[in-house]
């Protein structure tokens, strides 16, 4: 276990998220998510009764891009959601087509899906599987274009300042992508 040992506890909630890329023959890509929530115990809700190890939730969701991250077409579905009327917003997520995976992704998302439109737990997934579309398009591009001297690298606008790794003063990006790579000034430079 990499985390460190804790103290007694029992299980209460398990929420599984599988997500994968797919590259299409058409050129498109397909990001698919599914959604899982599971109690160990039976359970009840208003307007349901799940038994241990019935999904409380079990949804999906499918997006279609293209190469530059615009989003064709989205298909959402639900083999459980919590209550009989959750099914009912799946058509809405087909309202994401058009929009681009990048920045402000979250915030566009909650633009067309948010105050009620959509549902809670895919609105969430969607953060994660445009990881995944950048994970699986970046690694195609990278094949594809195959070694570029390290004086030429360039961090996308995607990847710049992201995380600690790419930020850019980092020494990764001093290393890899001495293009985008932009140093603090010294700390007496401010004076």
């Amino acid at each position: 276990m990499p985390l460190s040992e804790s103290g007694r506890r029992a299980l209460t909630h398990t929420r599984t998220l599988d997500l994968r890329a797919y590259r299409r023959d058409d050129g498109l890509w397909d990001i698919e998510g599914q959604l899982i929530d599971v109690k160990p115990f039976a359970y009840s809700l208003l307007d349901a009764e799940r038994a241990a190890g019935e999904p409380v939730h079990d949804m999906w969701l499918r997006l279609t891009i293209d190469r530059d991250f615009v989003v064709r077409a989205a298909e959402a579905h639900m083999d459980q959601g919590a209550h009989g009327i959750c099914h009912e917003v799946t058509p809405n997520f087909a309202e994401l087509a058009g929009l681009r995976i990048g920045s402000g992704w979250n915030r566009k998302v909650r633009e067309r899906l948010g105050h009620g439109r959509g549902c809670t737990h895919l609105i969430e997934m969607l953060g994660q599987m445009a990881t995944t579309a950048m994970q699986a398009l970046w690694s195609e591009q990278e094949r594809e274009e195959g070694d570029v001297p390290a004086a030429e690298r360039e961090l996308s606008p995607g990847l710049e300042n992201s995380c600690y790794a790419y930020r850019s003063e980092s020494s990764y990006v001093r290393d890899y992508f001495p293009k985008s790579y932009k140093p603090l000034p010294p700390a007496d430079a401010a004076d």
